[in-house]
């Protein structure tokens, strides 16, 4: 499940919890691509809260769009809570260009200020 938190500028933020579905991930690939057309580049923060994961088909949808819009994503906050997400954000860093970074869930203030940076 996710929700769009907010929007400023080229930044959007949002809190996923549960599991992503190949549903939820359309709905996100919507809004970051109309982000991209206003403003060229994105920077995308997710606040993972009792979050569980991908769907394989989301996690695939994932990928793609992180390959086919490399050049469009300037950075990538990952606010979490478990060992294994701050794995998937380094993992997740070495298949794109942006700047990705791993805070923990008390540090969100901290991963909202980089993001404006």
């Amino acid at each position: 499940m996710h929700k769009v938190v907010s929007t400023e500028s080229n930044v959007i933020w949002v809190k996923v919890s549960d599991k992503l579905t190949k549903e939820d991930y359309a709905a996100l690939i919507g809004s970051w691509e109309k982000m991209i057309a206003m403003h060229g580049k994105v920077r995308l923060g997710f606040d993972m809260e009792n979050f569980h994961g991908w769907e394989p088909v989301a996690a695939w949808q994932d990928l793609r769009f992180s390959l086919t819009h490399n050049d469009k994503i300037e950075r990538v906050a990952m606010v979490g809570e478990k060992k294994w997400e701050e794995w998937v954000t380094k993992l997740g860093s070495l298949l794109i260009h942006a700047q990705v970074r791993y805070f923990d869930s008390a540090q969100l203030s901290a991963a909202q200020r980089w993001l404006r940076e």
